[in-house]
């Protein structure tokens, strides 16, 4: 530990604590929490088992495990190390402990341990610790899937996941000590204890039928950062020990999954292939060769969402696995099809007359590439809340609505692979809002990105290439210069855009750019109207109509980098297609053209009203 002077927000220098690590140093920074500061990751590489305990960072003083070190303090560097030395000592203490734990159970105990997850339904654990953090826990038998804090990113991923439905408001606090779900507060502040309560609402009135209903050989979750968009969870014997550890789903993760000596789980005659962005699944035939599944019921995978919609996956055509939700791909692995273990077929749960989404399954043609229907990998997000400063050829008309299309138990598979989405268009509502929208006001962007920073939580101060601006991450990596950063930033020059893994969309007074770092095209006369959020956390620019021809390159190429943005999770869409998109837009950012004092405007959010 030792001492450092940095400037602050507002240009002044001041003094902060400095800790090194290794040869790798970090400035313990005002306001910031540890999520922020890890600039080397040294919890994700190993290096610290975790946040330190209780640590809070102010002006003045830096508190660890309930102690508190003045910056003034002559002898305050030697003060923090030791207290953070004693917090290092006793997590590593108790890991030690944990192991030899497990070293000492029984070996006939290990194959308990290690085994499928019973058939029993996923349920919530709210706990607090001795420092007075709260950890929630989704847990199925004896397995952890997930485990967040009481903070906005953490919801988000549970929603994401399909382990929690969405209440229709969930507020936070910034402290973290209280969670408010559909106008019900639950507060661990000053000595409160809202676990048990909590803990109840959850599991009785929030706890997602979608997502692990039942117990599952086979998991699935979202994760930007996979070749594919996704890992998959099951247990394989490897090198001789069995576990059941999250793996990337690529092709390693496949032949593993299919191996009969190491998994046992996919039937000796069944070949999983993937073939970006499809799964085949196929048989193996007497004579050597392969063929695809033939087309009958039991080769139909039927999943039902949190609304109700029923998706329907045919596994006897390539399955397009940028189309469909970690719930759904969860279902696809579990199919008695494809895990010869699964106890009885997915079967339909909800209402008889549930609205139907048949999911298409097979590789998008060049025509259809346009359609903003496409469901891409959805991003894990943590940020914390940090206060932001206020500083804007030619294609087929969109589809018409698509007329209901009701599936009977005795309707033929043919019928079924034909029928397109039934369910009731979710974003009609945003009719009004944008009918009231601005395109032409000069803070567009500025404010609109205001609300973006407040909505996500975390914005930060950066450089564009070398331009300054402020970045707000939707995952863990903050650094908008690194490859794999996700997020959304507002330039000094007052651009607004989406950056994921090179991929890029920015806009700016009626000018846009598609495309990558390297290589965009530009759109002359495209005027922003809104910013939104989807149910998967997808970032939703809504254009003005006929945006497709303003772009002065050919149709294809305009659908193919449209199609590229999607993939990696942006949307770009005019007011007509976000009113036909069958995906539903939950929060929406405009500058509407009434403001009550018009020399001050203001940015309004709108969020998708209750079913």
């Amino acid at each position: 530990m030792g001492k450092a002077r940095v400037l602050n927000d507002r240009g002044d220098e001041v003094e902060v604590f400095r800790m090194t690590l290794g040869g790798e140093t970090i400035n313990l920074l005002p306001l910031r929490n540890w999520y922020q500061l890890d600039a080397y990751k040294w919890t994700t590489r190993g290096k610290l088992p975790g946040s330190p305990a209780g640590l809070e960072i102010t002006f003045d003083h830096v508190k660890v495990s309930g102690e508190a070190v003045l910056i003034s303090d002559p002898d305050g560097p030697d003060k923090l190390r030791r207290l953070l030395n004693d917090w290092l000592a006793l997590e590593l203490e108790t890991l030690e402990r944990a192991r030899q734990k497990a070293r000492a159970k029984p070996a006939f105990l290990e194959p308990e341990a290690v085994a499928s997850p019973e058939t029993v339904l996923p349920h919530f654990r709210v706990e607090v610790d001795k420092e007075g953090q709260v950890h929630l826990h989704c847990c199925q038998g004896k397995e952890i899937l997930a485990t967040i804090g009481l903070n906005l990113p953490g919801f988000i991923h549970l929603f994401n996941e399909g382990l929690m439905h969405r209440p229709h408001s969930l507020k936070v606090g910034a402290l973290h000590d209280w969670v408010e779900l559909d106008g019900e507060l639950f507060s661990f502040e000053r000595g409160n204890n809202d676990a048990d309560r909590l803990q109840e609402v959850l599991n009785t009135r929030y706890l997602s039928a979608a997502g692990l209903g039942e117990g599952k050989d086979v998991l699935v979750f979202s994760n930007a950062a996979s070749s594919t968009g996704f890992d998959i969870v099951f247990t394989a014997k490897v090198g001789g020990v069995t576990e059941r550890r999250r793996r990337p789903l690529n092709e390693e993760a496949l032949e593993l999954l299919q191996s009969a000596e190491k998994c046992g789980l996919v039937p000796k005659d069944l070949v999983i292939k993937l073939s970006r962005p499809n799964l085949i699944f196929k048989r193996k035939t007497p004579d050597g060769g392969e063929r695809y599944l033939r087309s009958r019921a039991e080769n139909i995978v039927n999943v039902v969402g949190d609304a109700g919609a029923l998706t329907v996956v045919d596994l006897s055509t390539p399955v397009n696995y940028l189309r469909l939700s970690a719930v759904e791909l969860t279902a696809v692995f579990n199919h008695p099809t494809i895990n010869q273990q699964s106890r009885a077929a997915v079967k339909p749960v909800g209402r008889a007359d549930a609205p139907a989404r048949v999911q298409p399954t097979g590789p998008l043609p060049v025509e259809q590439a346009s359609s903003p229907f496409v469901a891409v990998p959805r991003a894990e997000t943590e940020p914390p809340p940090v206060e932001m400063p206020r500083s804007k050829p030619e294609l087929s008309p969109p589809p018409p609505p698509l007329k209901p299309v009701s599936l009977k138990p005795s309707d033929s598979v043919s019928g079924a692979q034909s029928a397109h989405v039934i369910r009731p268009l979710p974003n009609l509502w945003l009719k009004a809002v944008l009918d009231g929208a601005s395109i032409g006001q000069e803070w567009f962007n500025c404010l609109v990105y205001t609300r973006l920073a407040e909505y996500f939580g975390n914005s930060e101060e950066s450089f564009f290439g070398p331009f300054p601006c402020w970045v707000c991450s939707l995952t863990e990596v903050e650094d908008i210069s690194d490859p794999a950063f996700r997020g959304v930033f507002l330039t000094e020059k007052g651009w607004l855009g989406y950056l994921n893994q090179g991929q890029i969309a920015r806009f700016r007074n009626e000018v846009a750019f598609l495309g990558t770092l390297e290589s965009t095209i530009e759109g002359i006369g495209v005027n922003l109207v809104a910013v939104g959020v989807d149910s998967q956390q997808r970032i939703v620019f809504v254009v003005n109509e006929g945006y497709h021809t303003k772009f002065g390159v050919p149709a294809q190429t305009v659908v193919q980098e449209l199609t590229k943005l999607r993939q990696y999770g942006g949307w770009v869409l005019s007011v007509n297609e976000a009113l036909q998109s069958p995906d539903a837009i939950d929060v929406i950012w405009t500058v509407p053209v009434e403001q009550e004092d018009p020399s001050e405007p203001q940015a309004a959010e709108d969020l998708r009203p209750e079913p």
